[in-house]
């Protein structure tokens, strides 16, 4: 794929952001949330989770889906292709046990079992199709206005026209030759995780991710005591919440260490405004330091070529 094509699937987070379709759920039937959902379609779960509040959501990454999860949880499976070994496990012991199945996908085996569907455009790479996947959660238990998805959308063609400081920060982190450890704090813990992937999957990168401030009950002792570990990572942070106390301890740290960190600041004058913006910033960014690293951002052959010869095992 060339590096326009894969940039067309960045930038068609601007129709995603407009996808409507949602499921049909009274909250009040129901004790919690359960998203089952691996790799760039299970995160859509870890971001829905930081934003809902009204019930419990947990979120299931392995294959089996936990012992107290019955007819009372709302379950959704997401997985881009519909054949993710993992979600499927997980929705075969959910049917096992009367759980209605309701799933986002694009096709596969999944689209095949689900009982309630909502099927999505094919022809991405999964952690590209992010706005697919997770829209309908957010239409379904946080419904979006129409006037604040333009304005997301607003936000992100000015994102997209003034790259310039982003390209400058793609080439710092590839100059620098250092991995790249991110750290966030409320309401944005779950993008600290999509940033890490986002540099392994995009930009081939090892990366380290964190949340402040249980960050500071452990990773801080060799971050401010051995030096020379410490002198291997670039700190990015991703700034959540200005009126949390996270944010004055994040002064203190920064006063400690040696260099100083890099800030990415949301736009936007809501949360998901922030949220979406911060995602795209994301991605761009970590395709930009792939391309200037000679890697193809969709190139993830070695997942593929595992997936095959796991299939070959019963």
């Amino acid at each position: 794929m060339t590096e326009d094509k894969f940039y067309e699937q960045l930038y068609s987070i601007k129709d995603q952001i407009k996808f409507g379709e949602s499921f049909h759920a009274n909250i009040k039937n129901f004790k919690g949330i359960v998203v089952a959902g691996m790799g760039g379609s299970g995160v859509s779960g870890r971001i829905f989770s930081e934003m809902y509040e009204d019930l419990p959501v947990i979120v299931v990454d392995s294959y089996n889906l936990p012992k107290f999860v019955n007819n009372e949880y709302f379950f959704i499976a997401v997985s881009y292709s519909g054949n993710t070994e993992e979600t499927l496990s997980v929705v075969g012991e959910a049917k096992r046990r009367g759980v209605t199945v309701n799933a986002i996908t694009s096709g596969g085996a999944l689209e095949k079992i689900a009982d309630n569907l909502i099927k999505i455009p094919s022809g991405l790479q999964p952690r590209e199709a992010i706005g697919y996947l997770l829209m309908p959660l957010i239409n379904t238990f946080i419904p979006v206005t129409y006037e604040e998805k333009q304005r997301m959308v607003n936000l992100i063609e000015e994102l997209e026209k003034g790259r310039s400081p982003l390209w400058q920060l793609a080439q710092k982190i590839v100059d620098s030759k250092k991995i790249p450890y991110i750290l966030s704090w409320e309401p944005f813990r779950a993008l600290s995780y999509r940033f890490k992937t986002q540099f392994n999957e995009n930009s081939k990168m090892f990366a380290l991710n964190h949340t402040l401030s249980e960050q500071n009950h452990n990773e801080l002792v060799p971050q401010l005591v051995n030096r020379g570990m410490a002198d291997k990572f670039i700190f990015i942070v991703i700034e959540g919440d200005s009126s949390s106390r996270n944010s004055r301890r994040l002064e203190i740290m920064e006063r400690k260490a040696d260099s100083p960190f890099i800030h990415l600041k949301a736009k936007g004058s809501t949360h998901m405004e922030r949220l979406f913006y911060l995602l795209h910033y994301i991605d761009i960014l970590t395709v930009e330091v792939g391309l200037r690293l000679s890697y193809n951002p969709e190139d993830v052959k070695v997942l593929e070529k595992l997936k095959e010869d796991l299939s070959k095992i019963e």
